[in-house]
């Protein structure tokens, strides 16, 4: 293994890690945030992204259920659920301006930010009753994981995840992953 190629990949795989814990930090403090904005408020609180969905939150929750809990495939671990699109206008038995509401890591997989954002803001009623997670759009996860489509700091701030952007992602981690597994002579050559 080149020494140079593997510490490289190893620094790539803590800098991710390291944003995937932010990401979690970032959803446990948000979810808190919004359950106390719910509690002073007396109205409930709707989870946005089924809180057993992503890839290693089943293993360490960051969030809850809520008392609802949305998602296009539902949140079939969570009591109280409805699966439903963000995008195709009123989700059914949640009313205008009724509710705090937690979108963790969902706007970057819709179809249309701008309908998804606009729901959100119809069942909160004021953006103080919103509370919103993204993937950091700089990262891997935004460009590669399975289904992105957009990504951004802030759902204002989301762009389209381009074919040239995975490619870039792409390239860029085969080129770690190619670097730490290719070995060389002192010459140069293949050994």
């Amino acid at each position: 293994m080149n020494a140079l190629g593997g510490v490289l990949l190893a620094g790539a795989a803590a800098i991710e890690g390291a944003f995937a814990m932010t990401r979690w930090r970032a959803r446990r403090d948000m979810f808190a945030a919004a359950s106390r904005r719910a509690a002073a408020l007396n109205r409930r609180i709707v989870v946005v992204g089924d809180p057993d969905a992503g890839a290693h939150t089943r293993l360490m929750p960051a969030y809850g259920c809520g008392d609802m809990c949305v998602d296009a495939a539902g949140c079939p671990r969570c009591e109280y659920h409805i699966a439903a699109d963000l995008t195709r206008g009123p989700i059914p038995g949640l009313a205008d301006d009724s509710a705090v509401v937690f979108v963790s890591c969902v706007l970057e997989y819709v179809t249309d930010v701008a309908a998804a954002v606009a729901e959100v803001r119809r069942i909160a009623g004021a953006d103080d009753n919103l509370f919103i997670v993204t993937v950091q759009p700089w990262t891997f996860t935004a460009a590669l994981y399975p289904g992105a489509r957009q990504a951004g700091s802030t759902a204002a701030a989301m762009r389209p995840i381009t074919t040239g952007h995975k490619f870039a992602a792409s390239a860029l981690l085969g080129a770690l992953v190619a670097g730490a597994l290719l070995s060389t002579h002192p010459s140069g050559g293949p050994r």
